[in-house]
């Protein structure tokens, strides 16, 4: 299956002078698999080594670290022919060998051949201590569970299509009924399906919902497992409750986190499950979604950091939690079922696959919030997200009456692109899979030296 970090992972190798590169995100989402497939296609050889599957290749990066010595320990080891340029280093599962993090350093000074790692939890399991922190020598890529478009190329949906619908979305345009209806259908699925490679490689083949919530619940398992592996035994208990409770937290019609909805017991807060969070956010499934004190730039300063929603990265994931599973409730779109928790999941995973920030807004005694506040080249957007029968959205109708504001209102539900009479627009449930990428805004250069010279000179003239 087609996956969009292939063309990341070309741009990182055509960049002069780049560093080892650390493909980050929670497991089973496709890292080793689109690693291995990048180095067999794009390199005259390479070494792999996979530190959960082969401990013993941990020796392989102790003692002395310079750089002629530790390639040349890889190379002995591996038997793998290597070429200068044209030959790269594969470190799989990186965060089980500190030593291997330390090695980062000599191996980009050595510069000979490219260094790729993969890390499901990286940071978590990492002892600084007596280790070089490979920060400052490598590049750091998330990677995240496949997105809504890739789920499309998956289900052999013509790429033109995909990318007409994209520019319709980003350009406020309608789309044609035909095919919103036939997005909206293959999103609900996506919902259900989520976008764990196995999952949908199942879906994609069979059609099965049965036999497709049958791999999550394996995955889910899997997750759990790696509790025990990459935190304190104490803490395994309490990352696992955490991780039960998040649908039983967004069923609620106030979503915000309460840790004693974790565990019902006298004295239970931050200090029992702050950690436990933290794990499941870096091990890539989780995201935060923090309350702001007001709905206006910059909003990064504005986060209460005790006041928060969390929602899996993963719908599939979230779906697989569920103890009464019902895939028609969302596929059919049953207007009298609770799919509210599941939808606000799909629009806040699809922000953060786009990078976009993660806010709300909840105003104090008061019934006014508004679900996603985030922000792009620099306007906030305020977005409700609409599911079952009521479509009203009081909060956000307040907010954009408000004057010398300068704002961007979106109403996300089961509806085509419009424009209200409060400039609120209206999108459909799929439309933020298609937001553009949010990236650092670049630094204009001034003008080149040669081109100033000129100038003057020109002008000195006359």
């Amino acid at each position: 299956m087609e996956r969009k970090i292939n063309q990341k992972l070309l741009e990182w190798k055509s960049e002069p002078g780049h560093r080892p590169l650390i493909v980050t995100g929670c497991r089973q989402i496709g890292k080793t698999y689109s690693i291995r497939e990048f180095v067999t296609k794009e390199y005259r050889s390479h070494i792999y080594i996979n530190f959960e599957v082969q401990p013993d290749k941990k020796n392989l990066f102790k003692g002395d670290r310079s750089p002629d010595e530790l390639v040349s320990r890889l190379i002995l080891s591996e038997g793998v022919r290597m070429y200068p340029g044209k030959s790269a280093i594969v470190l799989d599962e990186i965060q089980a060998c500190a030593d291997a993090y330390s090695a980062l350093k000599p191996l980009s000074e050595d510069n000979r051949f490219d260094v790729i790692c993969s890390g499901s939890f990286s940071g978590i399991n990492l002892d600084d201590g007596d280790h070089l922190s490979p920060l400052g020598y490598a590049s750091i890529m998330q990677m995240h569970p496949m997105d809504f478009e890739e789920y499309l190329w998956a289900m052999g949906i013509n790429k033109d299509l995909i990318s007409d619908i994209r520019t319709g979305i980003q350009n406020l345009e309608r789309i044609d009924d035909y095919f919103h209806h036939a997005f909206m259908k293959h999103f609900r699925t996506y919902m259900v399906v989520g976008g764990m490679p196995a999952a949908v490689k199942i879906y994609s083949e069979t059609k099965d919902y049965v036999r497709t919530h049958d791999a999550l619940r394996n995955i889910v398992d899997i997750l759990k497992k790696d509790t025990g592996k990459y935190s304190r035994k104490a803490g395994r208990v309490k990352i696992n409750r955490c991780l039960d409770s998040i649908p039983q937290q967004l069923s609620k019609e106030n979503k915000k986190f309460i840790y004693s909805d974790v565990e019902k017991r006298k004295g239970v807060g931050k200090k029992t499950y702050g950690s436990a969070l933290d794990w499941l956010k870096e091990a890539g499934l989780i995201s935060l979604c923090h309350n702001l004190t007001e709905p206006n730039k910059p909003l990064s300063g504005k986060i209460m950091e005790d006041a928060f929603k969390v929602f899996m990265n993963d719908t599939g994931l979230l779906m697989a939690l569920v103890d009464s599973y019902d895939p028609a409730d969302i596929v059919l779109k049953d207007p009298y079922s609770n799919n509210g928790a599941v939808i606000e999941c799909a629009v806040a995973s699809a922000l953060v696959k786009k990078g976009y920030p993660l806010y709300y807004y909840s105003k104090p005694d008061s019934t006014l919030e508004i679900d996603f506040v985030t922000e792009f080249e620099g306007t906030p957007i305020l977005m409700e997200v609409k599911s079952g029968r009521n479509k009203r959205a009081k909060s956000l109708s307040t907010l954009m009456k408000e004057k010398d504001r300068k704002r961007k209102g979106y109403k996300v539900m089961d509806s085509n692109i419009e424009t209200d009479d409060l400039g609120i627009v209206h999108l459909p449930l799929y439309a933020p899979c298609f937001f553009k990428d949010v990236t650092t805004p670049g630094i204009p250069e001034p003008p080149s030296t040669d081109d100033l010279n000129e100038m003057y000179l020109r002008r000195k003239t006359g």
